[in-house]
């Protein structure tokens, strides 16, 4: 029996199926209130940018957030900053999913059924 018209069985189809918010549902929905941290870099930007005119941003981030490390404003100041886990060696092989081993093939005079009587 042939597939109705209506009936879609194409992931796009299927994801748009199983969606559960809108797109009005997220508008609707507030922003999160910036961390301290952001408000940190958003005031301190534009100073850095008027006193060091073009400069790479990379060189304005790395100071302003060593100027966050000692500013009155980090709630963490003066704390240890949390171990960082070590990163895998470049050359050793990712964790992946293990293949299905299939079994060795047997040899043809095994699995033929003739035999000889004679």
């Amino acid at each position: 029996m042939a597939k109705s018209a209506t009936e879609s069985t194409t992931k796009a189809a299927t994801k748009r199926a199983n969606t559960k918010t809108s797109k009005a549902d997220k508008e609707d929905k507030p922003k999160r209130a910036p961390s301290a941290y952001n408000l940190f870099v958003q005031a301190h930007m534009k100073e850095w940018k008027e006193a060091h005119p073009g400069a790479p941003i990379k060189e304005a981030m790395s100071e302003i957030a060593a100027m966050w490390r000692e500013a009155p404003e980090n709630p963490n100041r003066g704390k240890e900053p949390k171990p960082r886990k070590p990163k895998a060696a470049a050359g050793a092989p990712k964790a992946s999913r293990k293949k299905k081993q299939t079994p060795p093939p047997s040899s043809d005079a095994e699995n033929t059924g003739d035999v000889s009587d004679d």
